[in-house]
């Protein structure tokens, strides 16, 4: 879950797979690299609107975040309940949409880890680490089975990933207001390699160079839950009642080129 706050002291609340959703309009509006051509555009796409499969269970039932009051926030989350939660996505990725999307949804779990592997790491025995280790390890395994099924290459299925790691980057940063200043993501080329991509927020819109999408500008959509200004939650269970009584709300963010 992630968070977005204003200045009367209101916020709303998003669920991971609804900013997934808007990493799928993304990819849309990105349109069809020629790497992609003619396959595999419609699986890249579903693990991108699906690549927070993962968090679903999480998110019907979150835990409370005490010094906050609120639920915890996706990134405050340990990997010793996130990793399990992450090889389980993966399987539910793969009976509901098949292979393609399973191993991408796979792959976009090792990428986190791999970026964020600092985090999990202490000195002598840490059970988020060994975590994290052991979805790597078995993942690894899992998608060299998942590349033969397809027929994919190396380089074809880290091309995807890459889309579908550059629109969950901007999906966070649209649907949560993550900090901007010197924001970068990497946007995969489609003659090969990646080039930096840089967000900047203000006056409404977010402005994104270099410009990677087919239209001049792209209008996200979403649904989040609104939460007045007032006292938090002291425990999980008031937590949760107030996360289901809370009413859903349409929000949107604009994006064009600098």
């Amino acid at each position: 879950m992630l968070f977005r706050d204003f200045p009367d002291g209101s916020w709303l609340a998003i669920s991971q797979p609804m900013h997934a959703l808007v990493s799928g309009q993304m990819l849309r509006a990105w349109g069809r690299p020629p790497f992609l051509a003619p396959d595999p555009f419609e699986e890249v796409a579903t693990a991108c609107a699906q690549h927070d499969v993962a968090w679903m269970g999480w998110e019907a039932a979150p835990s409370l975040d005490p010094a906050t009051g609120r639920p915890t926030l996706f990134r405050d989350l340990g990997a010793r309940v996130h990793a399990p939660m992450w090889a389980e996505g993966v399987e539910r990725a793969i009976a509901a949409w098949g292979p393609w999307v399973g191993l991408l949804v796979s792959r976009h779990g090792s990428r986190i880890y791999d970026a964020y592997h600092a985090r999990h790491l202490a000195a002598g025995p840490d059970p988020d680490a060994e975590a994290v280790a052991a979805y790597q390890r078995r993942q690894a395994a899992l998608r060299l089975r998942l590349m033969a099924a397809v027929g994919a290459s190396d380089r074809q299925v880290e091309d995807a990933a890459a889309l579908v790691a550059v629109t969950d980057a901007l999906s966070l940063a649209a649907c949560g207001g993550v900090v901007t200043l010197g924001w970068t993501a990497q946007a995969p080329l489609a003659g090969g390699g990646t080039v930096p991509l840089r967000l900047e927020e203000g006056e409404g819109v977010m402005t994104v160079d270099p410009w990677p999408f087919l239209g001049d500008e792209v209008v996200l959509r979403w649904t989040a839950r609104r939460f007045a200004p007032g006292p938090r939650f002291a425990d999980a269970a008031a937590m949760r009642a107030g996360l289901a009584a809370a009413p859903f709300v349409p929000a949107t963010a604009r994006l064009l080129p600098r």
